[in-house]
């Protein structure tokens, strides 16, 4: 009789591994990724890490020269590139997912906003609602009914939430952006839906450059 286990396999929890060593920094950017020590300080051999950093390559974090891996750097221009990608893509997503959404899913997505900014603007605590802003992008996707579009973006996606992590717009701001999304959706209006997530994303754009994020209650200082 088998058991039921948490552990994921040995390649898939080492790619995760990995990526969260370049994401936080322990593996600094723009220097080289030591295949040997990585292995050595996540006890596995070579072969796992080998694959995970192909895969990772694949996401923009390192890249393979004649040297080996280099970890990549994202300076504001590299950062700023990302997010004009993801926007281009999510709103390409947008134009599919109209009138292809199913009523139920886009009523889940708009009661998930507005508990989320309910707590937001009772409590202070933007936690429920960057956790809200990442379902609702990650659901864009789903709803375009295009798996090679939805992996593509979420490779874009996983890079502007991992390496800026919080938000970078005041919600009160973003909130009646993502419920004009929903409604442009709802209506089956493909231009509007796909305008609204290219300018959504790209208004993020600025304070990627200044690095200015949202702190909750710093608007009222």
């Amino acid at each position: 009789m088998s058991t039921e286990t948490t552990y994921l396999p040995l390649e898939e929890s080492t790619y995760q591994r990995v990526r969260a060593m370049l994401l936080s920094g322990e593996i600094p950017t723009g220097q080289p990724v030591n295949q040997s020590e990585v292995a050595v300080a996540l006890g596995v051999s070579r072969t796992p890490v080998r694959r995970a950093l192909s895969r990772l390559e694949g996401e923009g974090l390192v890249t393979a020269g004649p040297r080996g891996w280099h970890a990549v750097g994202f300076d504001a221009d590299r950062m700023t590139a990302v997010f004009e990608i993801r926007a281009v893509l999510e709103g390409l997503a947008c134009r599919l997912a109209a009138g292809r959404a199913g009523r139920a899913e886009l009523a889940r997505l708009r009661v998930l906003f507005q508990d989320a900014y309910e707590q937001l603007t009772t409590t202070g605590s933007a936690e429920a609602y960057y956790q809200a802003d990442v379902v609702f992008h990650r659901a864009l996707l789903e709803l375009a009914g295009e798996p090679l579009l939805s992996r593509t973006a979420e490779v874009h996606h996983i890079l502007t939430t991992s390496l800026a992590p919080g938000l970078y717009r005041d919600p009160h701001e973003t909130h009646p952006e993502h419920l004009a999304i929903i409604e442009a959706l709802a209506a089956g209006d493909a231009d509007r839906a796909e305008e609204l997530a290219r300018g959504h994303i790209r208004a993020a754009v600025p304070n990627i450059r200044t690095g200015a994020v949202y702190v909750p209650g710093a608007e009222a200082t």
